[in-house]
């Protein structure tokens, strides 16, 4: 065997493990991708959830403003009506203190 023969035989395992090595890291990097646009659905997933929560917050203070505004003005009606009661009370203990009691 020539010197020429001995060297191409111990390149040519050396060719086919450059080859398989080629192989097998273009395949990672395909599988890379793959999980690369995988990660990229889910973020936008999570950023239309993220923000359909922020809207539904939104929708939820403004709500619970106009509750407490509601309730606001609930408590001074409540107040002019106690007022009003109180009145009409002192109206009738005075027709009633009038009155001889049975």
């Amino acid at each position: 065997m020539s010197d020429e023969d001995k060297q191409n035989g111990k390149l040519e395992p050396r060719v086919a493990n450059v080859e398989q090595a080629i192989r097998l890291l273009t395949q990672l990097a395909l599988r890379a991708d793959e999980r690369l646009d995988e990660l990229k659905e889910a973020q936008e997933n999570s950023e239309r959830k993220i923000a359909a929560l922020a809207d539904a917050q939104i929708r939820t203070e403004e709500a619970l403003a106009r509750l407490a505004q509601a309730q606001q003005r609930t408590e001074e009606q409540l107040v002019h009506t106690d007022q009003r009661l109180d009145a009409l009370i002192d109206i009738v203990r005075e027709r009633m203190g009038g009155q001889p009691q049975g």
